[in-house]
């Protein structure tokens, strides 16, 4: 099972925080399109998600389950690239087993910084938000992950306050 730690708030300047992720990770970003499709989980979340990028769609099965808290949190996740020849099949079945929650629509800038995905998002129906997930090494504490996360929202300058609690299909479904 893979590990990150997550921080997830409201964005008060879509352009501004690129810019900050930018110049703290002196990396140019990547812009993706994607769609993720929530089912109705028992356990944690699962969501197909695609991916376009370049031109180029890849489809994704993720499961995470992490606490809905503000600030810093742990998540727990097992993602697989999900081949073309049975993308359809899986969608049927999923749907048939567990039946679609909903669905979440984005354009995401990904600015990577050294263990640290910096994601800024544009959520269609809901506005600007950032993400971290501080990829964490085995022998790595969630604590440490914490410190960076912390250390990377105060540099991006996202106020404690705006700290977000759930997921965006929470936040859609409310």
């Amino acid at each position: 099972m893979s590990r990150n730690v997550e921080i997830k708030a409201k964005v008060q300047d879509h352009d501004e925080t690129v810019r900050r992720a930018v110049e703290i990770s002196g990396k140019q970003p990547s812009i993706l399109r994607q769609h993720d499709i929530f089912y109705e989980s028992p356990n944690g979340r699962l969501k197909m998600r695609s991916v376009e990028e370049n031109g180029v769609t890849r489809t994704e099965l993720i499961w995470y389950d992490r606490p809905d808290v503000a600030g810093p949190k742990l998540s727990e996740f097992n993602k697989f690239d999900v081949p073309a020849e049975i993308l359809d099949a899986l969608k049927l079945s999923l749907l048939s087993s567990m039946g679609v929650k909903g669905e979440v629509k984005k354009t995401r800038t990904l600015v990577l910084h050294g263990q640290t995905r910096i994601h800024i998002d544009r959520v269609d129906g809901l506005g600007d938000f950032m993400e971290l997930e501080v990829c964490l090494a085995p022998e790595e504490t969630v604590e440490q992950g914490e410190q960076i996360a912390q250390s990377i929202r105060e540099q991006l300058g996202v106020a404690e306050s705006d700290l977000l609690v759930g997921a965006y299909m929470d936040m859609l479904m409310a």
